[in-house]
């Protein structure tokens, strides 16, 4: 606590010297002591072997940069101008985040990820379906695309006509990425080759042009941030190449933000045509090539529109400044999230919709077809508010902790490490707001447990996930 508090406490007292105003004082007193806070728990966690693939540090680093490091970077640049409630924001990311890492402290274990494949070589078994896997999954974003389901190239009355199977279209579409991992965890596992290796590349290939056709640009990162996970648990080491993600960054934001724009103006009633397709995104690539700046300008630029939208916190400081916040809350209750995903709209007609951070882009005076992101701290705080923020938090740090330590009781076989990738994705989203959060949580996970049955059989009784394990102590 001592190694925490000093450190602390003198950068706190050495802003209230130098300081211009309290406003900056709070603000940095509080952005200290979130980073401070944060590499302690990060420390008390460890990051040795595979201790960085937890799902608790994995979430704190990227609250560092959604939260903190882009924020400061968008103040520095002069995107946001300091204001009481971009303090109050912080203040309240802070008290969140201190319940969070108190309940994963609270029922932390000694937990370690070890990955154990079942055998050296891929079976006909896997490499056939993870082939069926990638066939549905691209057929099923094919048809989304073509009768204009997909994201930002939706065509509004297609989704309406079709609403009541838009989730069985996504819950489809995602087979994409589940044969990515699949494919990933043979290839890298165990150097396997032939059909399960160009599934591996074909899926990879589609997951990222569909995630651009999308629009949408998270689309486009996960597929290479769930390959980097992958390698990191097989190889037990982080790949070179991943340190090049930021960058990548700095190249897909300008374009989506083109790709957007074009969209929205006129060329969305094309976009569902391999020609029209072939015109919007020449014409974003070209937008975003030659803009009227020099190069210098345009990397600037560039940064700047992916600073201002990883900023979560300016998020939280929009929803903290409506008039009245509460007024985002729809007919969606958090009691009732687990059972969204498993009842089809199609049988539940009263249904709610689960479009917060839609109703939150209406609220800011954005196009409803838009997504704000509402957060969780942010939707808390709607739902709650500061007390809420603090349990609630607790409460998912709590949860998520528990789930570490369930899933590293141990070891990892290839059916262990699909099921803990894929609920990676939904459960350090910062985006959502909680009960978007929980029911995706609670779909991936079912899904993903199906779909491991299906690709690699009934399990079999030994020290491997999902059987009887052994503890790590007796290995």
């Amino acid at each position: 606590m001592l190694a925490v508090s000093i450190p602390a406490g003198i950068w706190t007292i050495s802003n209230l010297l130098v300081a211009g105003n309290s406003q900056s004082v709070a603000f940095n007193a509080a952005t200290g002591w979130f980073v401070v806070l944060a590499f302690a728990y990060l420390a008390l966690h460890g990051l040795k072997k595979l201790a960085w693939c937890s799902i608790t540090a994995l979430l704190t680093f990227r609250a560092l940069v959604e939260f903190i490091a882009v924020p400061i970077w968008q103040f520095a640049s002069g995107g946001d101008q300091l204001d009481s409630v971009f303090v109050h924001a912080m203040v309240l990311i802070l008290i969140g985040f201190v319940a969070f890492w108190a309940g994963s402290l609270i029922f932390m274990r000694p937990t370690l990820l070890r990955f154990a494949p079942d055998g050296q070589h891929t079976s006909n078994r896997v490499a056939f379906m993870s082939a069926i896997m990638l066939a549905i999954g691209l057929s099923s974003k094919l048809v989304m695309w073509k009768f204009g389901l997909l994201s930002f190239t939706a065509q509004t009355g297609s989704r309406e006509a079709l609403i009541a199977y838009m989730e069985t279209f996504e819950l489809l579409g995602n087979l994409l990425t589940a044969a990515m991992v699949i494919s990933a965890l043979e290839v890298f596992g165990k150097g396997s080759r032939g059909l399960i290796k160009s599934v591996f590349w074909l899926s990879i290939a589609f997951s990222v042009i569909f995630g651009a056709i999308s629009g949408m640009k998270e689309q486009i990162l996960l597929p290479l941030i769930l390959i980097v996970l992958v390698y990191g648990i097989t190889k037990r080491r982080i790949p070179r190449s991943a340190f090049l993600l930021p960058l990548l960054l700095m190249v897909i934001y300008p374009f989506m933000n083109a790709y957007r724009v074009n969209l929205s103006n006129g060329y969305l009633s094309q976009a569902t045509t391999l020609s029209g397709l072939r015109d919007v995104l020449s014409k974003s690539f070209v937008d975003v090539a030659f803009s009227h700046s020099d190069t210098s300008d345009q990397a600037k630029g560039a940064l700047d529109i992916t600073a201002s939208r990883l900023s979560l916190l300016a998020y939280v400081h929009d929803i903290i400044g409506l008039p009245a916040p509460s007024l985002l809350n729809g007919d969606e209750q958090v009691w009732l999230a687990p059972l969204y995903p498993l009842i089809p709209r199609f049988l539940w007609k009263d249904k709610p919709v689960l479009n917060k951070g839609q109703r939150l882009s209406a609220a800011l005076g954005h196009p409803d077809t838009s997504s704000a992101a509402v957060t969780p701290i942010g939707d808390l705080y709607t739902l709650y508010g500061t007390v809420g923020v603090v349990i609630g938090m607790f409460l998912y740090g709590i949860c998520l902790q528990s789930y570490m330590n369930w899933i590293c009781r141990g070891l990892l076989s290839e059916r262990g490490v699909f099921v803990y990738l894929s609920l990676i994705v939904p459960l350090i989203n910062l985006e959502h707001d909680i009960v978007a959060l929980i029911a995706g949580a609670v779909q991936f996970g079912i899904v993903a447990v199906v779909i491991s049955y299906v690709i690699y059989g009934r399990p079999i009784h030994s020290a491997r996930f999902g059987n009887y394990p052994r503890s790590i102590k007796a290995l």
